[in-house]
């Protein structure tokens, strides 16, 4: 096994540190970007450069006999051996022009020890909890991720760095003419009152079975990866954002079918039962042809616990970058743990909580399908539509959630023996922001084109028919 002493190196921290004192103009913002206090292995190392950030932070000027005034005023000074160490520091140092190789060296080692720590964590796991493999491995993965993004990320900043980037933000609103913060939802209104999908978010699609559920997400989908707003060109182009699915229910061909149909503006029965003519056939394979070059990821894995669909997750974006995740649906996973064991409503909370946890860990947002309970159903024979305590089989998924949709099909009208009139081809649905954690609550309406199984924004639909 290789010595703790291998891990850190006391000359590359020492000449950052110089650098730091000697020309902090120059280097200061770098190195704090960079680096943290506990990149830093020598305690005393850790304590100067917490003041130097400190101070500079504060807008005080930096140097030797200034530094040891702020550590003596802290009571720090006599336990590092200031003014001596900060002495020895000073005259070490050589040139700031090769700073940026001694945050390189102070980073590895740090990420390094960083490492070391995982692993020993991981081998104790293994010792306490033989029985759960699942577990075991999810926590191992989640230890390493985390130890792979520590390279890229960085501590405090002062406000004021952040101020600019904020005025930036607003400028780019601005030049952008209302242009959204996340993902478009490819529904004018709900892109509105949500401002789009954004990173780090846990949406929730619900509905009963048979309403619609899927071909919804799919349609979310759709618009996602037809094409992307770049910022450069002030266009939209395409092919549009990474997206992942995980469908439990249905087979990859199955989507792809409906993707298809939607797409293409074609009967998905009649793609089924091989009535299509030439023209049609022709047609499909013109939106073939484009929906190749879609960022499109599938897994149509069954029987998963969300300890595997974390980890697929993780892979599927190191791997291909995806920007959105799907999962149809939520109560199609399940959880190895033993708190989980004999108690349902447990299982989904821990699945609920693993979901979010996820789509901040990814920095993605994420659209989770998940079923209502029957007594939505009667509500509906009410004619009113389906509340938050209609999700099934736990609160925690409101909880949660920082979107809650709802899926509603209003009752069909009837005639006068009350047999409910026939259906045509574009159903009037609704679609419920029962919650939004960052936004209004609200409903609106949208169209349900049953034959291609694809939902519809009654404002774009409103222009093709008078096209």
């Amino acid at each position: 096994m290789l010595s703790p002493t291998v891990l850190y190196s006391a000359d590359a921290e020492k000449a950052v540190l110089g650098c730091m004192l000697a020309q902090p103009n120059e280097v200061i913002v770098e190195v704090i970007e960079t680096l943290v206090k506990e990149d830093f292995f020598v305690h005393a190392h850790q304590e100067i450069f917490a003041a130097m950030r400190d101070m500079d932070s504060a807008r005080q000027s930096i140097d030797a006999l200034s530094l040891h005034q702020w550590l003596t005023d802290r009571k720090l000074a006599e336990a590092i051996g200031s003014p001596g160490i900060l002495a020895e520091i000073y005259t070490g140092f050589a040139t700031h022009l090769n700073v940026g190789s001694y945050i390189k060296i102070v980073k590895e080692k740090s990420l390094l020890r960083c490492l070391q720590r995982a692993c020993s964590t991981i081998v104790q796991d293994i010792a306490e909890m033989p029985d759960s493999v699942a577990a075991v491995l999810d926590r191992a993965e989640s230890e390493i991720f985390h130890v792979t993004n520590m390279g890229m990320t960085q501590s405090t900043v002062p406000a004021r760095d952040e101020i600019d980037k904020a005025i930036k933000l607003i400028e780019n609103f601005q030049n952008r003419k209302g242009h959204l913060q996340g993902l478009s939802t490819g529904f004018h209104k709900l892109d509105e009152l949500t401002a789009g999908w954004k990173a780090g978010e846990m949406i929730v699609l619900a509905a009963r079975p048979g309403q619609g559920k899927t071909a919804l997400a799919l349609t979310f989908a759709r618009h996602a990866l037809d094409q992307r707003y770049d910022e450069a060109t002030d266009a939209w182009k395409k092919p549009g954002h990474a997206v992942g699915m995980f469908s439990l229910e249905m087979t990859n061909e199955q989507l792809m079918l409906r993707l298809l149909a939607s797409y293409g503006s074609e009967s998905l029965g009649r793609i089924r039962s091989g009535e299509l003519d030439d023209h049609a056939m022709q047609k499909l394979r013109m939106v073939a042809a484009d929906m190749r070059e879609w960022p499109l990821y599938l897994d149509d894995s069954s029987f998963l616990s969300i300890n595997q669909l974390r980890g697929k997750a993780r892979r599927m974006k190191d791997r291909y970058g995806i920007e959105m995740l799907v999962i149809d649906y939520l109560q199609l996973l399940r959880s190895e743990s033993a708190q989980a064991k004999d108690n349902r409503q447990n299982e989904v909370a821990e699945i609920s909580r693993g979901i979010k946890a996820l789509a901040k860990e990814l920095e993605i947002p994420i659209i989770i399908l998940a079923q209502l309970n029957r007594r939505s159903e009667e509500a509906g024979k009410g004619r009113n539509e389906p509340a938050l305590h209609n999700l099934r089989e736990s609160g925690a998924i409101e909880q949660d959630a920082d979107v809650v949709l709802l899926l509603h099909r209003p009752e069909a009208e009837k005639d006068e023996d009350g047999n409910e009139r026939q259906v045509g081809p574009v159903i009037p649905y609704s679609l419920i922001i029962a919650k939004q954690r960052n936004g209004p609550t609200d409903k609106l309406d949208i169209l349900f084109h049953a034959p291609y199984t694809r939902f519809d924004d009654p404002v774009r639909h409103e222009t093709r028919s008078r096209a």
